[in-house]
């Protein structure tokens, strides 16, 4: 018997992609499951795959960006299961291009899911978590992105993902210092094959991002080529797992990005200027 079986996993961001992966890889443990998205179309897609294997699974249309639909949402659950053994802050969307030729709804839109919605998720669901008597942890989706160095033409995603990760750090020593069995993890994902390079699908055609520039395209294409063809959400999971139970904070499923890591630390040590992408990977 699984040390998951009959707990309660809640993620969000869940009809697709990361989210989608650990939806099933929780499914697959018999946990109970509450998947939530604003994408009600895969929510719907992944019920019908998911539906009568483990334990409950629950799809809930929640965007994460309204505080008072996260609110309704942990109340909803707690009133069903009583515990959250497993919250998922996983919500996310990509805005790319020159920083200063981004529209101001753009950065909103960015903060509003990506820092926002994880914000929400721990108002909404800690103080519950703290007093349900059984342990719990939070694990909040930053990025590889979220630890590296600002790249070109990703400010509105980068900068998003670098308060998940301080986010997360102080979230982890405030639960530390609270008599409770919840702790925290600050989850990077490096290339995972994801439709974030897509979230625009997610928006009215009118707010859809242009680029501008030949080098913003091909920028573009290169990092979503090597998205697409990165780790299946459903292995990258099972990594994500074994951080989990070894009690982790910092979930980083894919090891080979840590050079990159390093070489951004020493960079900051020899108080260099900042190295692209192509220098790191030259390096």
């Amino acid at each position: 018997m699984s040390q998951w079986e009959g707990k309660v996993a809640v993620i969000t961001g869940a009809a697709s992609g990361i989210g989608a992966g650990l939806a099933r890889y929780c499914a697959g443990l018999g946990m109970n499951v509450v998947a939530s998205d604003v994408d009600t179309a895969g929510l719907s897609q992944l019920q019908q795959e998911l539906g009568g294997q483990g334990g409950v699974f629950q799809v809930m249309t929640v965007d994460v960006a309204d505080a008072s639909q996260l609110e309704q949402m942990a109340e909803s659950i707690f009133t069903r299961f009583g515990e959250v053994n497993l919250l998922f802050n996983n919500a996310g969307v990509l805005v790319d291009g020159k920083s200063w030729e981004r529209k101001l709804t753009d950065w909103r839109w960015s903060l509003d899911v990506n820092v926002m919605g994880v914000v929400h998720g721990i108002n909404a669901f800690v103080p519950r978590m703290l007093a349900q008597g059984s342990p719990g942890r939070v694990v909040n989706t930053s990025s590889i992105g979220g630890l590296l160095g600002g790249g070109a033409y990703l400010a509105p995603y980068q900068g998003t993902k670098h308060m998940i990760t301080a986010i997360s750090e102080s979230l982890y020593r405030e639960l530390e210092m609270e008599e409770a069995p919840i702790s925290a993890s600050v989850l990077c994902p490096a290339e995972v094959a994801t439709g974030i390079w897509e979230s625009d699908r997610l928006r009215p055609g009118e707010q859809h991002n242009v680029l501008g520039s030949d080098g913003e395209k091909q920028m573009r294409e290169a990092i979503a080529g090597g998205v697409a063809a990165g780790l299946d959400p459903d292995e990258f999971a099972g990594r994500v797992f074994e951080g989990i139970e070894a009690g982790r904070f910092w979930l980083l499923p894919q090891p080979e990005f840590k050079q990159l890591l390093q070489q951004r630390h020493d960079s900051i040590l020899e108080e260099s200027n900042p190295l692209s992408m192509a220098e790191m990977l030259d390096r």
